[in-house]
């Protein structure tokens, strides 16, 4: 890689994770990182960097000397002269189906490292399909679902993998995940991505049926290892003793699992399934419907545009304050089976896991892809597990966020997720 001005470039600092990223790394990247902030308005940018170095004069990674980047996301001449000037671009702007394609072809041919807080799965899909062979050639890492989705199933499953390899000698077959505890917001963003992602997957799914009915698809599924359980959307489980509904998340993250599954060959038919805690049935049943209720106001622009007006949601650029963030936490729980095993992971944090974990998660694989690189990174356009995996992990300890495996049911060490053990 030639000479770069930068090592990296946050894209979207005026949004609402961006601005809050840039200062995650001006007080916790090490001394010397050349930082530059990157988007489409200068005067919004410069009004960013103001604030942020007046909260800051201190910072160990000065913000009010932080260059400014100008650029259209959706023009690829401007994307190809921001990723040739900087050796990582971590970018914030989403729906990444519509504001991430040119950013990631500019990337690969400008080998430029990035990451990225989407959970648009199927968008990382055709990335990887169209692009990897050669993001491959040129040595290049795109590592998407950086963010609260799909960070701790993702390395949470990679950590199980790896003990059960290393400890019980059994490849790793299936892990259920809970959520049993979570506290935390949600910003403009998140909804417009949601939104938008909603009626990508709704017409997919049609296209789907139309070709089945057509006879001209022939649906492949992966083959069963016998160790996942088909259970209702709402089930007690026996092992926490708790009621479970549907989790908001549990698609995204059993599509990123299983496909790093397949990539480092966890086990055969590897699969992933995980659901949220409630009190009793009723708040399981209630919580459910909630969510797909929600999902159905938020697939048609008219009901959507009125939760809007009714500032039932946030607005793109909008989201929770600081002081809710910071009382935020999470807590998940994974049971893991190998062929004849049963053992136990705990993946937790002790701040609102959609913005203040995030933010931690998207700055360390920044980072990690900045300083931290070695033989044992894979060069594509893969989830976080697959491309930087055990240096990330590494990083996200170190950093406070818990990820232990044991052969018994871990408490979390967070004060703040043992509230709801």
């Amino acid at each position: 890689m030639t000479t770069r001005n930068y090592d990296i470039l946050v894209w979207g600092a005026t949004g609402f994770t961006g601005s809050r990223l840039v200062e995650y790394l001006a007080l916790n990247a090490p001394a010397g990182t050349r930082v530059a902030i990157g988007g489409r308005n200068r005067s919004k940018i410069e009004a960013v960097r103001a604030k942020l170095a007046a909260k800051h004069p201190m910072a160990p990674i000065s913000l009010a000397s932080m260059d400014i980047l100008i650029g259209d996301s959706q023009n690829a001449q401007d994307m190809h002269a921001i990723a040739s000037q900087t050796r990582v671009v971590a970018s914030t702007v989403g729906p990444y189906s519509i504001y991430g394609e040119q950013l990631v072809r500019a990337c690969v041919e400008e080998v430029t490292d990035c990451c990225d807080i989407t959970a648009e799965v199927p968008w990382v899909h055709d990335m990887n399909r169209e692009l990897n062979d050669q993001a491959v050639r040129n040595n290049v890492h795109i590592v998407s679902l950086c963010g609260f989705d799909c960070i701790p199933a993702d390395l949470g499953c990679l950590m199980l993998a790896q003990y059960s390899r290393e400890h019980i000698q059994q490849p790793l077959l299936h892990v259920k995940g809970s959520i049993v505890g979570i506290r935390g917001g949600v910003s403009g963003g998140t909804m417009a991505t949601l939104g938008n992602q909603l009626g990508i997957e709704a017409r997919r799914l049609w296209k789907g049926v139309k070709a089945q009915m057509s006879g001209s698809s022939t649906p492949q599924s992966q083959p069963s290892n016998g160790k996942e359980t088909n259970r209702a959307v709402v089930h007690y489980d026996q092992t926490l003793g708790r009621w479970q509904g549907f989790w908001v998340m549990s698609i995204i993250n059993s599509m990123a699992t299983k496909w790093a599954g397949r990539e480092l060959n966890y086990g055969p038919g590897f699969s992933y399934a995980e659901t949220m805690t409630a009190r009793n049935v009723f708040m399981a049943i209630a919580q459910t419907l909630g969510f797909v209720y929600l999902a159905a106001l938020m697939f048609f622009s008219a009901t959507r545009n009125l939760l809007y007006m009714l500032r039932a949601i946030p607005r793109p650029g909008e989201g929770p304050s600081d002081k809710f963030m910071k009382s935020g936490f999470f807590s998940l729980h994974l049971e893991a089976f190998s062929e004849t095993e049963v053992f136990y992971g705990k993946v937790s944090g002790s701040s609102d896991p959609g913005y203040s974990e995030t933010i931690k998660y998207l700055g360390e694989s920044a980072l990690c892809l900045a300083f931290d690189r070695d033989e044992s990174f894979r060069p594509g356009i893969y989830p976080p597990s697959v491309a930087i995996g055990n240096k990330l992990l590494d990083r996200l300890r170190n950093r406070g966020c818990q990820f232990d495996v044991a052969r018994k049911i871990i408490p979390a060490s967070h004060d703040s997720a043992k509230k709801v053990q």
